[in-house]
């Protein structure tokens, strides 16, 4: 009888009442029917469904700890311990001391795999300001490069950067000679012109050096070539820093393998259809960068990418250049030296109409940039890819040119069409030139006439 009561026991199921008495059909009828169905489950069916608990519980965790970790606090994240194949080490200390957090999607590990474009938003935890951390490549560009370092130190992809970077051929050259021209030239657009005097002033406006007022170091040199290699738009931030008057965004330093910028507003597609008056004031500041580019009295900088996600408006609708990946930089004094006949004559950018098929439609001629004093090539980026009705919507994501939908008082007291017209494809020598200063003056009258100024007969309201 023992084993039976035993089992009996075993059989109680969410009653108190004894079972001793009990007939084996009722405590059969008294087992939960979800049981049984459980048991006609197949088994694929069942490993699915584990399968799918355990995604669950690895998504929420995923999540869960995303939200409570700071991920600016990680070297890892940051890829310090690769440097000194990296950007540098001077916003460290902000970051590794969280003194930033993570702010929108950037906060979540797992919308890594969509940001294609390694940009993180952060905010100061006690000040408030927004920046920006910016990776600078995509992570397949950026391990071509790493692969480029292994193999050039003789070992397999993948190789220990931090110790392999210092013992490359490139390495023992700059060892031995220094940087030069010769290791920076067609690394990417900014040094297609590099001359000593462009390395000289890199080198001394260059923040992300180990010891501060002090020469390079061999491993300061080599940061600033991987930086270089990669994308050189933390070294133009340097080089003409927006406390000296640049259009850029003010930088603040690196960690590992990020930046650390200042955060300039939306970008200027969400500007596309404000009203005129808008338009004029962002079209007015967009031509006078072009002028700043060209007037300064040692440097030329051209535009080779323009498109509205390359500027950025703040809240007081200041436009800033957030994007200086693509910028050719050209030492004024070294035209002479290339090109000793014509150096001193304006170099006048051809207009080229946009191919089928092409999305890149701003043409422009490298050794006749690099080989001039002057050129009318900013202006002519400006408005044939932004301002005119020779924009291509290709290049803007869909959007007309900046300034469509023009009210009759800018065509009729300013000539405003004809202008942008003469802008991009001049009929006349210089004809670019002086359309381009025309138009700055007019967009400056008409970036101070609201909408609600102007009659229904296109006069301004006194």
């Amino acid at each position: 009888m023992l084993p039976f009561v035993a089992r009996n026991r075993r059989l109680m199921l969410d009653t108190d009442e004894p079972i001793f008495n009990t007939s084996a059909s009722e405590m059969i009828s008294r087992i939960p029917k979800s049981t049984f169905h459980c048991r006609r489950i197949p088994l694929k069916a069942k490993c699915f469904c584990l399968l799918l608990i355990i995604f669950a519980a690895y998504l929420y965790g995923t999540i869960y700890l995303s939200w409570g970790a700071n991920r600016l606090t990680n070297e890892e994240f940051l890829e310090v311990r690769k440097c000194p194949a990296c950007y540098g080490h001077s916003f460290c200390f902000k970051l590794l001391d969280s003194q930033y957090d993570l702010t929108m999607m950037s906060q979540y590990k797992l919308f890594d795999t969509v940001n294609l474009k390694n940009v993180h938003y952060a905010n100061h935890k006690h000040e408030g300001h927004s920046v920006v951390l910016k990776k600078l490549a995509h992570n397949d560009e950026i391990k071509k490069i790493d692969d480029k370092i292994c193999q050039d130190s003789d070992r397999e992809p993948g190789c220990d950067l931090s110790k392999r970077y210092v013992v490359t051929e490139t390495s023992k050259d700059i060892m031995r000679n220094g940087l030069l021209p010769r290791h920076l030239k067609d690394t990417t657009f900014m040094f297609f012109c590099v001359t000593h005097k462009l390395i000289d002033r890199v080198s001394a406006k260059y923040k992300d050096r180990h010891k501060q007022y002090e020469p390079l170091t061999h491993d300061d040199q080599l940061q600033l070539l991987y930086t270089a290699q990669v994308n050189p738009e933390p070294l133009i931030l340097q080089t003409f820093p927006a406390s000296e008057g640049w259009p850029f965004p003010e930088y603040y330093g690196s960690c590992g393998r990020y930046i650390v910028v200042e955060n300039s507003g939306k970008t200027l597609d969400k500007y596309f259809y404000a009203p005129f008056h808008v338009r004029a004031s962002l079209s007015y500041q967009m031509l006078k960068m072009a002028e700043k580019f060209s007037s300064s009295e040692d440097w030329n900088l051209y535009w080779t990418d323009l498109s509205p996600y390359n500027f950025a408006v703040d809240p007081a609708g200041k436009l800033t250049y957030i994007d200086a990946e693509n910028i050719i930089v050209v030492d004024k004094q070294a035209t002479k030296l290339g090109n000793k006949e014509t150096w001193n004559d304006l170099y006048e950018s051809d207009y080229v109409e946009c191919r089928d098929g092409h999305t890149d439609c701003l043409s422009f001629d490298v050794e006749a940039l690099c080989t001039h004093h002057d050129a009318d090539h900013n202006y002519y980026a400006t408005c044939k890819n932004m301002l005119s009705q020779y924009a291509d919507d290709r290049v803007n994501g869909g959007l007309p040119h900046l300034l469509h939908s023009m009210p009759s008082h800018a065509k009729d007291d300013w000539d405003l069409d004809n202008l942008l017209n003469e802008c991009t494809r001049p009929h006349n020598a210089q004809g670019r030139i002086k359309a381009a200063h025309k138009l700055i003056q007019a967009l400056d009258e008409l970036r101070n006439i609201p909408d609600d100024k102007i009659s229904k007969k296109g006069r301004r309201i006194q």
